[in-house]
């Protein structure tokens, strides 16, 4: 009995180190808010394999990125006039549910008119926010609607150049969204009610979502507004820090996420905005601010992508968009340089424990080391076509990622 019970236990062990722990990626850049799963040790494929396809199909217009837990994936999308929430089954691609609504939205540059920000999941709830300012709470198990909130009307969030962009970031029994409207900057919503918890002091919407951070005195929302870096009480919405940190460019935007490396943040942006490293300091009374340790301009210089990090070094793609940037590596501490891939365009990434997952513009899958040595590919697989611009997600040894054509499963453990 005893030795069974060992094996059980045993197997179970085996199974953990070799899938990790990771059997969600339920928001915006992943369970850790920063891109990051320090539980999946990535096998690479050798003698020509590559990973397994699992799954593919077809999906509608949009750069929202999935998001999953244990049982259920979630896009968001829009087809024709209607944007939708569905739910698919991870293993299969199989549909559960869907959960629709009429869009309305209409780029004013000819752009995508889709949704770009990426759902939540949260406590049995899905939290949705299209491009016009309407945020949509729905069950996890059939998609009822739980509540909804418009946010242009509520708030008057400006469409800004390409409408709304901040991912729900869910914070404890609260959702919060950058607003940047004329009577309020951020908001936390009551995840279950949708009622107003908290507004805070606008500083102008962009489009970068807000992350959690952690400080002895409780949590804290960072976020990159379009004047600059905000700090927030995550629980009272009181401001703790703001540093002006923007463009002298009226048409910029500011894309990236704040990028948490232990007490340290990392913001960054193109149009003539540069790198910003701080870090996080409390009194003994429990006042917190930030200090600026170094500003670059040309080092890290991110259009839309977030950079991910480890062991003191930066990974991110450097320059804009439609100017073909290119793939670095900076150090934290000062902001140096280590080195630069070859052009590749752009792209977004992920780090799996010491290697990255980089998916491109072009939908070539690139794995590589996650070291300051230097850049050194160990894998490369076309995986979709061109307009893969959303941001992808990563649960359970599988890799989900999408164009504007398709949705696609990628065993990460199995090859062919």
């Amino acid at each position: 009995m005893i030795s069974g019970v060992m094996r059980i236990a045993a197997c179970l062990f085996l199974c953990l180190n070799l899938h990790g722990n990771d059997l969600s990626w339920p928001n915006w850049l992943g369970p850790n808010h920063d891109g990051s799963s320090d539980s999946f040790a990535l096998p690479v494929p050798t003698d020509g394999k590559d990973y397994s396809m699992d799954w593919s199909i077809k999906v509608g217009r949009g750069w929202a990125s999935p998001v999953c837990d244990s049982k259920i994936l979630i896009l968001h999308e829009r087809d024709g006039e209607s944007e939708s929430l569905r739910a698919l089954d991870p293993l299969t691609g199989k549909q559960r549910w869907r959960f629709a609504y009429r869009s309305g939205y209409q780029d004013s540059f000819g752009m995508e008119d889709g949704p770009r920000s990426t759902p939540a999941i949260s406590d049995g709830i899905v939290v949705s926010h299209g491009p016009q300012g309407l945020v949509h709470a729905v069950s996890a198990k059939d998609g009822a609607l739980r509540w909804k909130v418009d946010l242009a009307e509520k708030f008057s969030s400006p469409k800004g150049f390409f409408g709304r962009c901040s991912s729900p970031l869910v914070v404890g029994e609260r959702v919060m969204f950058d607003v940047g409207g004329q009577n309020a900057g951020m908001v936390a919503l009551e995840l279950k009610t949708g009622k107003l918890a908290w507004s805070s002091t606008s500083y102008g919407n962009d489009y970068s979502s807000a992350v959690p951070f952690e400080t002895n005195s409780g949590p804290v929302v960072l976020s990159f507004m379009r004047e600059g870096f905000l700090a927030l009480n995550a629980k009272t919405g009181k401001e703790i820090f703001f540093e002006r940190f923007r463009s002298p460019i009226n048409a910029s935007v500011n894309a990236a996420s704040p990028l948490v490396a232990g007490n340290r943040v990392l913001l960054s942006s193109c149009y003539e905005v540069g790198a910003g490293f701080w870090a996080y300091k409390e009194s003994s009374a429990g006042k917190g601010s930030f200090d600026a340790i170094w500003k670059k301009k040309n080092a890290l210089d991110c259009h839309y992508s977030t950079p991910v990090q480890r062991d003191g070094f930066a990974y991110g793609f450097h320059g804009r968009q439609e100017r073909g940037p290119v793939l670095r590596c900076i150090s934290l501490k000062d902001g140096k340089v280590m080195w630069e891939a070859p052009a590749m365009g752009a792209g977004n990434l992920l780090r799996a424990k010491g290697k990255l997952i980089v998916l491109t513009e072009d939908g070539e899958l690139i794995v590589a080391d996650a070291s300051p040595d230097r850049f050194r590919v160990l894998h490369r697989q076309q995986i979709l076509g061109t307009g893969s611009r959303a941001h992808f997600a990563l649960s359970n040894a599988r890799l989900f990622a999408r164009d504007q054509r398709r949705l696609v499963c990628l065993r990460l453990d199995k090859f062919e």
